[in-house]
């Protein structure tokens, strides 16, 4: 077994995978040497199955049985590769986790590096945190460092895009939040616009989603707008005109929503289709029918200076003065 101590984070940090590797066969080999050898956990791996048979048959085994418990007890070459095995392993883990925090400290301080005050080596201290995620990939049983690895290329993408001056002081990990407790997932941070973004007009957020088919898309969530108020920086979602949406004056033949979501056709004013029209002529005819009445007129009554309407087109007339009768009834002339 391993005897000597763990490596240091800076001593993890500095060697690669394969350094790894030489660093377990050192330890292996100087474990020989050691109190624990594999010769030694040999013979107590031997006594351990001696006493164990004895504890289960209630006797001493003879000659023949503790030959075969020491044949079938592990020879020391195959101790000697489990335990360069073990290093290996241990030293392994010592390693991911050092360089995995070393990778997540290095972008926390690159999340907190405000926009304006870019430093002269950013490019290079990036280039250096993408050389070490790449290092911890592409191995057997490599831990996997996808959240890190967008994150970086999320850090870089705000970095690179212009952004408007009121917006100097706000810094990657501030944004990243942001869109965080707007309902943006993690692994979404690196498909939005922050051009758009940081030049304060309105953008849509998207998140990253997959279909029934296994098909992948960018499915949007919402419109948002980032502003500077004298509080701090805020993420406010941008106001939609909640009527229907309704086309520009001069489309003919255009359909629109109503509030019941069904479709209506839009006109010019003024066509001849166009709605004004049919209630003009749907109402003259409506109020044509309604003023339709018989006209028979009482032998017996004056009917000077009187009026009625006449139900053919609509219009008042006067009744003549004086009675003039044909055939029992008033006619007009």
């Amino acid at each position: 077994m391993a005897t000597n101590k763990t490596l240091t984070p800076e001593e993890a940090v500095d060697m690669s995978r394969r350094a790894v590797g030489r660093w377990a066969l050192m330890r292996t080999l100087r474990d020989i040497f050691s109190y624990h050898n594999p010769l030694r956990q040999f013979m107590d791996a031997y006594r351990f199955n001696v006493i164990r048979w004895s504890a289960s048959n209630l006797r001493e085994p003879t000659l023949g049985k503790r030959v075969r418990l020491f044949l079938g007890t592990r020879n020391p070459l195959r101790i000697l590769r489990d335990n360069f095995r073990q290093n290996r392993a241990d030293l392994t883990a010592d390693w991911e986790r050092a360089v995995i925090g070393r990778i997540n400290l290095s972008l926390e301080e690159l999340g907190s590096i405000p926009l304006h005050s870019r430093p002269r080596d950013l490019a290079k201290r990036l280039d250096r945190v993408g050389r070490m995620i790449n290092r911890m990939t592409g191995y057997e049983h490599c831990p996997s460092l996808l959240t890190e690895k967008l994150l970086l290329s999320t850090y870089r993408y705000i970095f690179m895009a212009p952004h408007d001056r009121r917006f100097g002081t706000l810094c990657p990990d501030g944004i990243c939040g942001m869109l965080r407790q707007n309902g943006v997932p993690p692994e979404s941070l690196y498909y939005q616009n922050y051009e758009s973004l940081l030049q304060g007009r309105e953008t849509v957020i998207y998140e990253f989603a997959s279909g029934g088919k296994g098909q992948q898309y960018l499915r949007p969530l919402e419109h948002v707008r980032l502003d500077a108020g004298p509080g701090g920086y805020d993420m406010l979602p941008a106001r939609r005109p909640e009527g229907p949406f309704r086309f520009p004056r001069g489309g003919r033949g255009r359909t629109a929503l109503r509030k019941d979501g069904k479709k209506r056709e839009e006109y010019r004013k003024g066509e001849e289709n166009g709605p004004e029209h049919k209630s003009q002529k749907y109402k003259s005819q409506k109020q044509r029918h309604k003023n339709v009445i018989n006209y028979l007129p009482d032998k017996n009554k004056n009917y000077e200076n009187r009026t009625y309407r006449q139900a053919s087109h609509g219009k008042e007339h006067r009744l003549r003065t004086g009675r003039q009768r044909k055939g029992g009834r008033i006619s007009l002339r």
